[in-house]
Parts: structure tokens; sequence; C-alpha cells
């Protein structure tokens, strides 16, 4: 269907805006259950594994490298992966962090069963906090999606970017409790713009 530039251009914004309000949204969600899972991550003894498919997949990949760039052990596994043998490595001590908006993803949830199998705890974040996955999960984080910021109330574009803002929620705060400061952050940024900012910040903090 043709549109017109300016209703081009008025649509974009309409979208841009509504996923604002989405993201925006996800601080009336995190309560009590945020608390757990900010002690689950920072007081994980073993490894922290994230996982999810398609966009949920790269919001797992981002929390991962987060939480390993501010001191913890996080590895991004794929669902696919996981289940031609890379579940051999979950083990008691281990979290799993799983984001899966429905929750009904058999290869995910079978991921999922196996490392709570072996002593791994699970942490879901979802909209679904009656799915399978949920039912699987010693944690479960519920964010509800916000239809008016999803691609034509369908593609997942403000879902992802909550489950973003989630997780750098997350990481901030379990990397407080563990107590990782500008000067760790510095020794391991050894290049890019990052080093030269946690040079000047940890310098403004002495």
């Amino acid at each position: 269907m043709l549109i017109s530039d300016e209703n081009l251009l008025a649509e974009a914004r309409d979208l841009v805006r509504a996923e604002g309000t989405a993201v925006a949204r996800v601080a009336k969600h995190l309560d009590e259950q945020f608390v757990r899972a900010v002690h689950m991550v920072a007081g994980c003894s073993g490894r922290i594994y994230v996982t999810g498919a398609g966009t949920s997949g790269a919001m797992a990949k981002r929390l991962a490298h987060l939480l390993a760039t501010c001191g913890m052990a996080a590895f991004h596994l794929t669902p696919s992966d996981a289940l031609h043998g890379e579940a051999a490595l979950a083990a008691p001590g281990d979290v799993l962090i799983v984001f899966s908006k429905a929750g009904k993803s058999s290869d995910i949830n079978q991921f999922a069963r196996i490392c709570r199998d072996r002593g791994a705890g699970i942490m879901c974040v979802t909209a679904e906090p009656e799915s399978e996955l949920a039912q699987l999960s010693h944690l479960v984080i519920n964010l509800p999606v916000d239809v008016a910021g999803e691609g034509e109330g369908l593609l997942p574009f403000g879902s992802t970017l909550a489950h973003g803002a989630f997780g750098d929620a997350l990481t901030l705060m379990a990397k407080r409790l563990r107590g990782f400061d500008l000067a760790q952050m510095q020794q391991t940024h050894p290049l890019g713009g990052a080093q030269e900012l946690a040079r000047s910040l940890h310098a403004a903090e002495e």
C-alpha cells in the first residue's frame, strides 16, 4: 500500500513514541521479583547462561556481553546449540536466564528443563507468566507486551527494547552488589573510547 511522505513520517514518529512508552513502563514492573533477580545474578557461584530466539536471542546475547563486561562469568548460548550438546555445561550453582515473550518455544523450554534437571537456577523474562517456560522457572519476570509499541501490533519492536531495558537495570544493580568498580573497568577495557571514559571517571573519583 502506498503511503505519502507526510504520513510516513507521522507514523514513524508515532511508533518511536510508542516504543519509548513501552520501555518506560518496564519501571512499573520492577518489584520484589526484580530484587530477587539481581541477587540471583550477583550471587551466582557458577556461570550465567543467557538464551532466547529471534529478537529475544539478540537481547540475550547483549545481556551476556554486558554481564561479562561487569565481571560476571556470563555466556550466550543459542537453544539449537544447547540441544546439540552444549546443555551439558549446566551444573549446580549456574543460572540460566531465558528471554521468551510467549514462553512457548519447544526448543527453549527443553533447554530450560535440561538445565533445571542438572541443578541450574532458571530465570525467565516473559509476557506470559502462566506459560510452560514460567512453570519451569525458579524466578519469573513478567513484562507484559505494550501492543502499541509493536510493529503493526505484531513485530517485536517495543517488547525487544523493553527486554533490553530490563537487562540494563539487572546488569547495573548486579555490578554494584558485586563491587565491580571503575578501576577494574579501566583495566579490562584497554581499547576504544570506553577505556578513556573509564579512566576519566576513575580519576574524578580519586
